[in-house]
């Protein structure tokens, strides 16, 4: 029997690990929760927040804190392996959930590589820590993390797997390539990148440069969305009258150049964003992409504007679903191809150890499945 002292990692990608799994994520299996916890995260700052979940779920094998990405792989083998859970809940908001759901897909398919079965994956009860929590919104989770948890072990504590309800979760599949180099009589290679070893990140919303740049110097006004009012308010500013910043900065905010979006292709563009959930902001009360319930693809918008002036008008409007001048939506693409840095669940990615040139993307519909626990049922149906 595993303990403590085992390695969780090694016992993951074993035959043991993926038979443990296996057993536990059987219709008839028990509900067995595993709790992670980003200590960061804005509402588990406090440890008193913490420790009120842990003492919800009583056994101290039953949750795990997470530091950092090392200690989240050992942190997510440990809950499935040894613990055996089958129902994941995570503490934290998009960010957190963006790296559990990437360390459990490499852990699978790391396990089938090594033993030839790839492991069943456990449902997500999301209870949202965070300050965005965009991806537990979709899925009808509200309230304290705390409250969440309690109603859920309320309902299905002691209960066989087949009662949970379970939501898929659709996903975006982001690869990066090597930029292609110039041939030997000067022209350019064809637009087909080599893909490197990198694996593929997969995730829910989808930035491209601009939404990138814009998060690291929105920083610098404070995270959240007071934050982001402050830096859409020098943003403006800078575009009227100049400045400091405006001047060292305002080039990251574009325009940028060659963008596809399945047959569309876009010379020159300012952003994209590309969801495969409903994209909502402060709050819960404004959204500005919606996503029906078993929807095909992910839905896209591109704001093709790159006069500056008009830009300025463009931006309040991308701030609802409304169809807005200068701004081309796609509500079921199924691939786009851009290059450059990119935000996938408002984490920042760029790959300057690959190649100092810019980095072809495809980003396209995941055939990866997630299930993820609703929130919107009543006592009586749980």
């Amino acid at each position: 029997m595993p303990t403590f002292d085992t390695d969780p990692v090694q016992l993951a990608l074993s035959a043991e690990g993926v038979e443990t799994r296996q057993r536990a994520c059987q219709p008839s299996a028990r509900v067995r929760v595993g709790l992670l916890m980003n200590p960061k995260a804005r509402r588990l700052r406090r440890s008193g927040e913490r420790a009120a979940l842990a003492d919800l779920l009583g056994e101290r094998d039953a949750w795990m804190e997470t530091h950092d990405l090392a200690s989240l792989r050992r942190a997510l083998a440990f809950l499935l392996c040894v613990r055996a859970a089958n129902v994941l809940a995570v503490a934290g908001g998009d960010g957190t959930v963006h790296h559990v759901v990437n360390a459990l897909l490499a852990l699978g398919r790391e396990a089938e590589a090594a033993t030839g079965v790839r492991p069943p994956l456990p449902r997500l009860l999301i209870l949202n820590g965070g300050t965005l929590n965009i991806v537990g919104r979709t899925v009808a989770i509200h309230g304290a993390p705390r409250d969440t948890l309690r109603n859920f072990l309320r309902y299905f504590q002691g209960a066989p797997l087949s009662r949970v309800p379970a939501r898929r979760l659709p996903l975006l599949e982001v690869r990066c390539g090597v930029a292609p180099e110039s041939q030997s009589d000067g022209a350019a290679a064809p637009r087909t990148p080599s893909w490197t070893d990198l694996p593929p990140r997969w995730g829910f919303v989808f930035g491209s440069e601009a939404a990138f740049h814009a998060l690291e110097l929105y920083g610098r006004f404070g995270a959240g969305y007071l934050g982001l009012s402050r830096f859409l308010l020098e943003f403006f500013r800078g575009a009227l009258v100049g400045g400091e910043l405006w001047d060292t900065e305002g080039w990251k905010l574009g325009p940028y150049a060659d963008l596809r979006v399945d047959d569309q292709t876009f010379g020159r563009y300012s952003g994209v964003v590309a969801s495969t959930v409903d994209l909502t902001l402060a709050i819960g009360s404004v959204r500005t992409i919606r996503r029906s319930l078993h929807r095909p693809g992910f839905a896209a918008r591109v704001v093709e504007e790159t006069d500056l002036s008009r830009l300025m008008r463009v931006v309040p409007g991308l701030m609802s679903e409304r169809s807005v001048a200068g701004v081309r939506d796609f509500p079921e693409a199924t691939r786009m191809d851009l290059s450059g840095p990119y935000t996938l669940d408002g984490e920042c990615f760029s790959e300057p150890a690959v190649s100092s040139a810019r980095q072809p993307l495809v980003v396209t519909a995941s055939t990866e499945r997630l299930h993820a626990v609703p929130g919107d049922f009543t006592a009586d149906e749980w």
